[in-house]
């Protein structure tokens, strides 16, 4: 009994906790292709069994999402590749013309009669941290692909135990393989009206900035789609990297008109049509979006960041099938 009270104890739990956050952060070498799979499972796992149900037999359905995830993977390997490499190399040119751009606007407000350390502007606004930061962002998701074998891997091992999953279940409780079907489904719905929006957003946005002439336009597009699984700040950060080539390449106006785009958009998407399509349930309060951010962005990066809001929604929804924790995913909750 007494050793009991002390596995029960909060500063052991709270102990375990801390413990526990370490060795993530220690083995993110490791969880981060695992998280990665996990997450191209849930959005390939619709398509597999849609052509299951076309009558296609199990192994070549696989066969098939396997090909189309190594094309989709190469492709945007390639394209990260590239445009890092042709980024990084115009990246001293980019960090000159942006120099000379607040120049001029910090000689525009001294002749208007604002006067101010010009130092202190050039702290605040560094031309190089704003590049470096533009080219991190890339960064991140490309070293994110260099496993992309070990990826795949583990994607074919997790499609081929999902269709098992639910009798291993069942096995061990009866009530296990019920929670779990109810809980994929939900995490299902959310994934699939989650990509059909990213996937909009991304194609207008490249669409609309290839009109302006924007460089790497397909890039931002390709970075718009995956941050967009990101609520609320997905969207700012897809937006920095653009808006800043805009006001190198295209001046001010044109750094204001790729402003307009992405907050047209994401409004429009974000905020209006998605919600409506998403339902009741599924969402989280504000708070909880933020310190996830937060959290799995220090834990794992870029890649935190991406799959830090999915990774919630599963827990919340894991949380709430279950009456003895369906309170926490209360407190999870926007509260809709």
């Amino acid at each position: 009994m007494e050793s009991m009270k002390i596995t029960q104890s909060p500063i052991i739990k709270l102990a375990a906790i801390v413990i526990i956050i370490a060795g993530l952060v220690a083995a993110k070498a490791i969880v981060i292709p695992i998280l990665l799979a996990i997450f191209i499972t849930i959005l390939t796992s619709p398509l597999l069994m849609w052509l299951e149900d076309k009558g296609l037999n199990s192994s070549f359905a696989l066969i098939g999402v396997v090909v189309l995830l190594i094309i989709a993977m190469t492709l945007l390997g390639m394209l990260l590749s590239s445009s890092l490499n042709d980024f990084s190399s115009n990246l001293p040119m980019y960090e000159q013309k942006l120099k000379l751009s607040l120049a001029q606007v910090i000689n525009t407000m001294h002749d208007n009669g604002l006067e101010f350390s010009d130092s202190s502007i050039s702290e605040l606004i560094n031309p190089a941290k704003m590049a470096s930061f533009a080219s991190g962002i890339i960064k991140g998701f490309g070293s994110a692909l260099t496993n992309g074998f070990m990826v795949l891997l583990l994607v074919v091992f997790m499609l081929v135990e999902a269709a098992i999953l639910p009798k291993k279940l069942q096995g061990i409780h009866a009530n296990a393989s019920t929670h779990a079907k109810e809980f994929l489904k939900n995490v299902k719905q959310y994934m699939k009206i989650k990509s059909v929006f990213s996937l909009i957003t991304g194609t207008l946005i490249y669409v609309s900035l290839s009109i302006l002439g924007l460089d790497y336009a397909l890039l931002w597009g390709v970075l718009a789609f995956l941050l967009n699984f990101v609520p609320n700040i997905g969207s700012i950060i897809a937006a920095v990297p653009a808006v800043l080539l805009a006001l190198i390449q295209i001046g001010f106006i044109g750094a204001l008109e790729v402003a307009a785009i992405f907050v047209v958009i994401n409004i429009i998407l974000g905020s209006i049509l998605e919600p409506k399509y998403m339902g009741q349930g599924l969402g989280l309060s504000t708070l909880v979006v933020f310190l996830s951010l937060i959290f799995w962005g220090w834990v794992f990066g870029p890649v935190g960041m991406l799959l830090s809001i999915p990774l919630t929604i599963m827990a919340k929804l894991a949380l709430d099938v279950n009456p003895d924790t369906k309170w926490i995913a209360t407190l999870l909750g926007s509260g809709d």
